[in-house]
């Protein structure tokens, strides 16, 4: 049996490391040279840097896919805790660190308003419940037919899941600064917290359970661990491949998958596929006749994710004082979240998460100075497109709020700096719109309503990643590999029982241009 997984993010290589624990030949087919997708190494004036996610939660997710081949994960990485997990610094002067302790949080929340404080029991408590439900019970679960989401909507309803998590927050916490903290999270995943069902909330609690951790040497450095993982089990990587198109067999399923190279064209001969880039990419080139109504009406109706701007950048002397992970928030809330996802124009007072790496692993270090990132939300590409005219300015912007609040006399100090914008996420990553995160984590845009993690039409297509469920962010991604590995030894199972797999018989080409 050979599977043929496209992309190589972290949903792509947990796919095809649990397909090649199922017995399958596995081939991964990545466009770019190099692996990682969204967590892909960037190099700059000699510096890496990750380019994508600086955190790790779950990390039981990353010791399952080293189990299933009777490995450790810690014998090939290590993962430091952070601590804090976050800074945030608010526009009032005032902070607050989210912290591992649970005590230290209540403290930390004292600091800005005692009753609040005393609030933050029930409100763990309840994100347990909500985790305990939205992700243990339903994470991995299979969301293909409609009757599947109705069956849990009273639960969720009974939890207050279909709150927004910014009202939800406000059963719990009067001080704005307070909530703000606690409704970050869809951020982190593409979401606006105003319009973000609270079902998030669930992402505390998971942090809470697993912790936050950064991967020693960089996240991009868990990427390498991962594929050394999969070369070690015969997994077989084809870089700068792009995938053109599929032929199918007479039943309709996939047979091969038609790649391209410098080499010129060759096609890859399957019994399962799993896509794991953004599902728009996926739909154009399998063509209108091969999507069901469903997935039509889907693919117009879709909302995508913010944008995203991201900086790096290395300083000549080091700031020791500055944690690993610091949130600069605006001194607006909701009218910023507003410009951000529906607005035509760059804020001119963004919020931004910066990300200092030597705060935790000694080893990121470069020289007498200090690497970090610096990432702001913008509009995608469907609301905003003039970046090569406004870039200049809103680096000044950005390098300013940073110097003025986090680190300063940074312009002096700056050796290099250089950015990615929402034009890098569409033409090197294939997000529609350069969407940072995929589609936004909407309830209309959740389980049922998400991306499928299997075609309706094309019984061995699979999705994975974060356009599917359970969605973005490092646990969603690498959740969904679970969700297709559920579905395949269902579907092998069904097949089993049935009828022998229908493997090349009765060829047929189809193909398409992914661009």
């Amino acid at each position: 049996m050979r599977a043929v997984v496209i992309g190589s993010g972290f949903g792509s290589l947990a796919s095809a490391l649990r397909l090649r624990a199922l017995g399958f030949h596995v081939s991964v087919v990545e466009a770019c040279p190099d692996p990682g997708g969204r967590a892909r190494r960037l190099g700059f004036h000699g510096t890496s840097f990750d380019a994508g996610p600086t955190v790790i939660t779950a990390p039981w997710l990353f010791d399952e896919l080293f189990e299933l081949f009777g490995e450790k994960r810690a014998e090939s990485i290590e993962f430091l805790p952070c601590d804090p997990w976050y800074r945030l610094l608010y526009a009032d002067g005032s902070r607050m660190d989210l912290v591992p302790s649970v005590e230290r949080q209540e403290a930390e929340i004292a600091r800005l308003s005692p009753r609040d404080a005393a609030e933050y029991r029930n409100f763990l408590r309840h994100s347990e419940r909500l985790y305990k439900v939205g992700y243990e019970e339903l994470g991995d679960a299979d969301f293909s037919s409609l009757s599947s989401m109705i069956s849990m909507i009273p639960r969720l309803y009974s939890l207050g899941g279909f709150k927004t998590l910014w009202r939800h927050t406000a059963t719990f916490f009067s001080d704005k600064r307070v909530r703000q903290a606690f409704s970050l999270p869809p951020l982190l995943v593409g979401g606006n917290p105003l319009d973000t069902t609270a079902i998030y909330g669930l992402i505390h609690a998971m942090e809470r359970k697993g912790g936050i951790w950064f991967a020693r040497g960089g996240t991009s450095a868990l990427i390498d661990q991962l594929v050394s993982l999969g070369e070690r089990q015969g997994i077989q990587f084809l870089y700068n491949r792009r995938a053109l198109g599929f032929s199918y067999s007479d039943i309709g399923s996939v047979s091969s998958v038609l790649t391209e190279s410098r080499e010129g064209r060759t096609p890859l001969a399957c019994d399962v596929v799993v896509w794991g880039g953004d599902p728009r990419g996926l739909y154009r080139v399998l063509g209108r006749e091969k999507l069901s109504l469903v997935e039509r009406a889907r693919a117009k109706t879709v909302r995508s994710s913010m944008g995203l701007y991201v900086l790096y950048f290395k300083t000549r002397a080091p700031y020791p004082d500055v944690a690993h992970h610091t949130i600069v928030l605006s001194p607006r809330w909701e009218e910023l979240l507003q410009e951000i996802f529906s607005g035509d124009s760059l804020p001119p007072d963004p919020s931004l998460y910066l990300h200092r790496p030597a705060a935790t692993d000694a080893s990121m270090r470069r020289g007498d100075g200090d690497v970090f990132y610096v990432l702001a939300p913008v509009p995608h590409l469907g609301n905003y497109d003039r970046w090569a005219l406004d870039e200049p300015r809103f680096r000044a912007s950005v390098l300013s709020i940073l110097e003025q609040r986090v680190l300063p006399g940074l312009v002096s100090q700056l050796e290099f700096a250089e950015s990615v914008d929402p034009r890098y996420f569409r033409d090197s990553l294939h997000s529609p719109l350069g969407a940072g995160f995929s589609i936004a984590p909407l309830l209309s845009q959740s389980a049922w309503f998400r991306f499928h993690n299997r075609m309706d039409k094309i019984a061995n297509l699979y999705l994975c990643g974060a356009g599917v469920h359970p969605g973005g962010g490092l646990p969603g991604v690498v959740t969904s590999a679970k969700v297709v590995e559920r579905m395949v030894r269902a579907d092998m199972s069904r097949r089993q029982n049935s009828s022998p797999p229908d493997g090349m018989s009765g060829k047929r080409s189809c193909e398409r241009s992914a661009a």
